[in-house]
């Protein structure tokens, strides 16, 4: 059976690595949203919030900071090997956290957008993505 030492250890190595992907993924993010300024980015249970210093989020601005920012450097393969491997979804929010738009699988689907033309790679993005914060209805 396994000690409690080796069981300590494995646990603690996958946390760190987890933590690590986590940290590349927020600097990576970092560089390439610089243009939009984005006034915070985090990543928590493989969801990265990127909040953007706007009252909202236009269609424009979502589109912009997709291709233009979140997937033109996975296209050029100017980024970590881990970037984005786990996310699940990346969150563009409003200066309020409030109203936005959740992109689902943000890696795989820059991936698929990089290889179509660029009326069928936005049909791609709006595919998989969702509005964040709209009221549900009764």
């Amino acid at each position: 059976m396994f000690n409690l030492k080796s069981v300590v250890a494995a646990v603690a190595i996958l946390l760190s690595i987890t933590a690590h992907a986590q940290t590349n993924n927020v600097k990576t993010l970092q560089k390439q949203l610089k243009l939009w300024q984005p006034i915070e980015i985090e990543e928590s249970n493989n969801i990265v919030t990127v909040v953007l210093d706007a009252n909202q989020v236009t269609p424009e601005i979502y589109d912009a900071v997709i291709s233009s920012g979140i997937c033109m450097d996975v296209w050029t393969k100017d980024v970590p090997n881990s970037y984005m491997k786990t996310t699940k979804e990346l969150h563009v929010l409003n200066k309020h956290k409030a109203f936005g738009y959740v992109l689902e699988q943000p890696l795989a689907t820059c991936n698929e957008m990089g290889k179509e033309p660029d009326d069928r790679a936005k049909v791609v993005m709006l595919s998989k993505t969702h509005m964040f914060g709209m009221p549900k209805s009764k």
